[in-house]
């Protein structure tokens, strides 16, 4: 079983969710729906970290949540 929290914080220190990144500045300036664009990333990064599809959805929202939280 995958353990979704650990994968969200190794996920979340790529640059598209550092002060500046693409995610970032969706969540943080509301342009967007975040969830959309922090799925894409995630989505993109999918054979890096070695996900599935219904991965996705579920590390998105925990990112979702790390972020709107910072």
């Amino acid at each position: 079983m995958k353990d979704y929290n650990k994968l969200a914080e190794e996920i979340i220190t790529e640059p598209e969710f550092r002060v500046g990144g693409f995610v970032y500045k969706h969540v943080k300036e509301a342009k967007s729906d975040a969830l959309v664009s922090i799925q894409s990333a995630v989505d993109r990064m999918s054979d890096l970290y070695d996900l599935e599809r219904d991965d996705i959805g579920q590390i998105s929202n925990i990112i979702l949540d790390k972020l709107k939280n910072n």
